[in-house]
């Protein structure tokens, strides 16, 4: 289980590198509250906060931070003048739907540079294979503290 524990983690760190998770102006919160707002849109900071597991001042940081890069919006809710929403703005959206659109082949390709080019395509195969197994059809999770029985 150790084993299927770190390839997973290594796989993660592989995929948040070429995500710009790594970027060294992008801190680690400032990541999850991008990546709240492109799984879940459109929401209120304390909502941000529940799903990813921080705090709740942490995740007002990272909003401002990310509202002087131009990066985010807020405005009040409507409905509650109380509470605040954040959204990605139209620029970071295009630019995030690029990179999730990109396929894993040519990080998969880098990564991999120790195996024979026909040892690549299997490897890089078998993982489609598993993703299509594992993951394909099932309810993303991106934080187990708030998943559902």
């Amino acid at each position: 289980m150790s084993e299927l524990y770190q390839l997973g983690r290594r796989l993660a760190e592989i995929a948040l590198e070429d995500m710009g998770a790594d970027a060294p102006d992008l801190a680690p919160g400032e990541f999850l509250v991008l990546q709240d707002l492109f799984l879940n849109g459109r929401s209120a900071v304390g909502d941000i906060a529940k799903r990813t597991g921080l705090a709740q001042s942490r995740v007002s940081t990272s909003v401002r931070t990310l509202v002087g890069r131009s990066w985010v919006t807020t405005a009040a809710d409507p409905a509650d003048g109380r509470r605040t929403l954040v959204d990605v703005t139209e620029a970071i959206r295009a630019a995030g739907e690029q990179r999730r659109a990109g396929r894993a082949d040519k990080t998969l390709t880098n990564a991999l540079a120790g195996a024979d080019d026909e040892e690549r395509a299997a490897l890089i195969a078998a993982l489609a294979r598993l993703h299509q197994l594992l993951v394909a059809g099932r309810t993303q999770r991106r934080f187990p503290d708030t998943v559902t029985p």
